[in-house]
């Protein structure tokens, strides 16, 4: 078995996240208890959760996907179910249940707080590490199936059987060359960007301590496709499948759906924001509330604070959703650029007041989550009469709007959000109490100012499934003819100069610049290029560009939902496969429930 204290690389496992050091110790100490992180649950997160190298690498191809991937996936799933009995079917990682192949071992025989799920028996011993108990980690389980392929199962939303998208954990003890395929065989939506060139990003450790390689794009032989698991509530889930070839012996590899940003990124990011004696005058953190896992949520006031009540009121929330993670990093780019040392930001903080929640689902973030909170519900369907227990960062922040709207002219609100199935940059708007559609001038000013942003995919209609959502229910309640919703691909664009690329961090930097600098072209006192785009309108009339339901099923990113389990799939893969008694849904039985715990009282309460 592995010896922590004298093998030099461990098989390639991440010994620093299972204790930690004095020193990390101390700061804790040091550190505002309301800041620390809680899960709201009886799930422990480990001592610490992984460290990434800041570095963007160049903008990557999107694949080809083959023409016979499906054939061959579903040929694959076939002969799983038709040999079943040849299968390993070892379970090698679960995130809840103990661990038979250490639970006779105290961790402090090597100087760890907690052990790995499976150790290694030896150097010959190729079988991969799991991990995903740190924060926002996603995996529930891993079924080693044969010597280099694994299945593997997704933790649904807290009291939720769905939302199975977000992916994020680490494996290690890796062999160079080899290609490994991973399967995650229970993922909910019918279709997927997997399907349409979108690849898996990945980092190595070894390759970052090496090459200075941040985050990366990797994987082959990808497919998104029905699988023959039947779901309790009707239908059938969606297996991910993906092949890699890692590029060093015994590496740690950490693999995720986005860039991960987890909360206590956000609140490093905030104490050095308000730290910094550039920045200090420029803006004003505040708490908002305590989430149900008594995580506190803070928000922004970012302006130069003088003739306070004769500036317009702009205010921007992020993150309702954990699993778009690239809503944070938009998030933290505007933040950037509005406290920043540019003309442009002095001419917004001169003229306005922002008000900024950089994140509303925090127990989410933290948990793992996809789409829900804590209680198991959307808070993006809740903003018409959001309850103070259940949603308290909807219900504060609608009151932070509500209270923003009486102290000044409120003439923006935008949520920011990532989109599972469509490509681009766009916005969605609500239609009706304006004939003169003023509503759609800021998106078009977006268009004008980001490469990525396309105007065609942005609607403006009414959905009543999504009546709950902020953009709809801030626009009824207080009339913000400006209430968006800011959508971004997980994927990337299909026009333009980064047509076929991914999107990464620069152009999640582009976004934000875009978004500020098209702020100033709406309220400019000239009203230069609003008077264009207005022209364009009335030229226009702009009736071809409003979709109907039809070329919209797809808005799932804010407000809609498509996890109907009764959803029909692609047509060419309604193929249904023959029900055998010892298929992959076996794999997912008896997985302990994880329950929630009350949020600790703070003193005095």
């Amino acid at each position: 078995m592995i010896d922590f204290n004298t093998d030099e690389h461990f098989y390639g496992i991440n010994k620093s996240l299972y204790y930690k050091t004095e020193e990390q110790k101390n700061e804790i100490k040091k550190m505002d208890p309301e800041y620390l992180t809680r899960t709201g649950t009886d799930f422990v997160l480990l001592p610490n959760s992984p460290e990434f190298i800041n570095h963007n690498e160049p903008f990557e191809p999107m694949y080809i996907p083959k023409q016979t991937i499906l054939e061959e996936s579903l040929r694959r799933e076939i002969e799983r179910i038709c040999f079943a009995d040849t299968l390993l079917n070892k379970v090698v990682f679960d995130c809840a249940d103990p661990s038979p192949f250490t639970k006779d071992i105290d961790p402090a025989t090597y100087g760890l707080e907690v052990l790995p799920y499976y150790l290694p028996q030896s150097k010959e011993d190729s079988t991969l590490v799991f991990e995903s108990r740190f924060e926002s980690g996603n995996l529930r389980r891993a079924i080693q199936i044969c010597d280099y392929e694994y299945n593997l199962i997704l933790k649904p939303d807290y009291y939720t059987t769905m939302n199975t998208q977000w992916f994020y954990f680490s494996l290690s003890n890796t062999r160079k060359d080899v290609e490994y395929r991973f399967n995650i065989i229970n993922m909910m939506k019918p279709d997927s960007l997997y399907n349409s060139g979108m690849k898996p990003l990945m980092y190595s450790e070894q390759g970052a301590k090496q090459k200075k390689i941040g985050w990366f794009r990797d994987g082959h032989e990808i497919c998104y496709y029905q699988n023959n698991m039947k779901r309790k509530n009707g239908g059938f889930y969606y297996t991910l499948t993906f092949a890699v070839k890692f590029q060093h012996d015994f590496d740690c590899v950490y693999i995720a759906h986005c860039y991960p940003y987890t909360y206590t990124h956000l609140c490093r990011y905030l104490k050095q924001l308000e730290s910094d004696p550039a920045k200090k005058n420029r803006v004003k953190r505040k708490q908002l509330c305590q989430t149900i896992a008594g995580n506190m949520c803070d928000f922004l006031i970012i302006g130069d604070f003088n003739n306070g009540k004769e500036k317009k009121g702009i205010v921007i929330t992020s993150r309702v959703h954990p699993g778009e993670t690239m809503a944070s990093y938009v998030m933290e780019y505007m933040i950037d650029f509005l406290t920043g040392n540019t003309h442009e930001a002095r001419i917004l903080r001169e003229n306005f007041i922002f008000k900024i929640v950089p994140m509303l689902n925090i127990d989410g973030v933290v948990n793992g989550n996809y789409r829900c909170n804590l209680a198991g519900v959307d808070l993006n369907r809740q903003w018409i009469d959001p309850n103070k227990k259940q949603h308290p960062t909807i219900y504060h922040t609608k009151q932070l709007v509500k209270k923003t709207k009486e102290e000044r002219d409120l003439v923006l609100f935008c949520d920011i959000h990532g989109h599972s199935r469509k490509k681009n940059i766009f916005m969605y708007g609500c239609s009706g109490k304006d004939p003169n559609r003023k509503e759609l001038v800021f998106p078009m000013l977006n268009r004008n100012n980001c490469s990525v942003f396309s105007f065609k995919d942005c609607c403006f209609l009414l959905q009543k499934d999504r009546e709950g959502s902020a953009r709809i229910a801030l626009w009824r309640e207080l009339s913000i003819i400006n209430c968006y919703t800011l959508e971004m691909s997980f994927c990337g664009a299909d026009f333009g100069k980064y047509e076929y690329f991914h999107f990464n961090l620069d152009i999640y930097k582009e976004i934000a610049q875009s978004f500020c600098l098209s702020i100033i072209d709406c309220y400019e006192p000239e009203q230069i290029k609003v008077k264009q785009v207005l022209e364009e309108i009335e030229q226009n009339s702009l009736k071809n560009q409003q979709k109907d339901d039809k070329n919209n099923s797809g808005d799932e990113g804010s407000d809609y939902s498509n996890d109907d389990p009764k959803e029909q799939a692609m047509p060419q893969q309604q193929i249904q496969l023959q029900n055998n008694d010892q298929q992959l849904g076996s794999q997912t039985k008896k997985l302990k429930k994880i329950p929630l715990l009350p949020p600790k009282k703070k003193k005095g309460q």
